[in-house]
């Protein structure tokens, strides 16, 4: 009895183990039509995905930047991230946004026009919810169409995760179980899953909990961007940053008034 036991958990193992999941690498967001079937639960990633700022200030490299700038100015880990996402968030509240790729949007309305099941999937914390959605409203993207559930979601995944208007917003926490919980308390079971997202470490934790619960998977590490990541400039954004939010002194700008009124003469 033993022996029929052993053999049957290693018989589900190995089909849990061998449950399709690809990993793919693509430019453009039309490679995920090649994998769309009937069922199939479609999530986007959002920044560098979906949208990214009109300038390198409040992009992720930039935040990734900031946070090296405080390393080394010698705080903690812990206390470099919390003063960069402070600096982030700051930026997020008021800059515009661009479509990553032109086609995005009508990619996705159009999935949406087809019934299939479209939400997004972001490491943006629940604080920030609100502004995001308004973000992707001034590009005409609305994930809530189509998307799993409608109502307002809270639950817990190490930090507060927040499901709001087609997407999960997850604080950084795990990605993957962040899903499954999501999926749980919904009672959606979707046949598979397709995941696109600029960064292969976000999409592996979604790739994990697929093959655990046997949904096959496909990820789109997408690179559309790459090029513009890759040529972001310190210089630039310092100057950007320095110039964000500065409320001029009544004698410095009675100086630059001065400078400008003889500039005219």
């Amino acid at each position: 009895m033993y022996r029929i036991a052993t053999t049957f958990l290693l018989a589900i193992s190995f089909v849990i183990n061998t449950v399709d999941a690809n990993i793919i690498e693509t430019q453009y967001m039309n490679e995920l039509l090649n994998h769309v079937t009937p069922q199939t639960l479609i999530i986007f990633d959002i920044d560098n995905t979906i949208m990214r700022p009109k300038q390198q200030l409040g992009s992720d490299q930039w935040f990734q930047h900031r946070k090296t700038v405080h390393i080394n100015a010698g705080l903690t880990k812990s206390e470099a991230l919390e003063k960069a996402l402070a600096e982030w968030m700051s930026v997020q509240s008021v800059t515009a946004v661009q479509l990553a790729e032109e086609q995005t949007r009508e990619i996705i309305t159009s999935l949406q026009a087809q019934g299939y099941t479209v939400m997004g999937l972001t490491t943006r914390g629940l604080g920030h919810a609100t502004r995001t959605i308004l973000q992707l409203g001034s590009l005409n993207i609305n994930l809530a169409t189509t998307a799993p559930a409608q109502e307002d979601i809270f639950f817990n995944n190490g930090r507060g995760t927040l499901f709001r208007k087609g997407i999960l917003f997850t604080a950084a926490s795990d990605k993957g179980t962040a899903l499954e919980k999501f999926l749980h308390l919904t009672n959606y079971k979707p046949e598979a899953i397709i995941f696109i997202n600029d960064k292969a470490s976000h999409i592996a934790p979604v790739e994990r909990y697929c093959q655990e619960a046997g949904i096959p998977f496909t990820g789109l590490r997408y690179g559309h961007l790459d090029n513009w990541v890759t040529s972001f400039r310190k210089d630039t954004a310092a100057i950007q940053w320095l110039s964000f939010g500065r409320i001029l002194s009544d004698q410095k700008a009675e100086e630059l008034a001065d400078m400008y009124h003889r500039a005219i003469k």
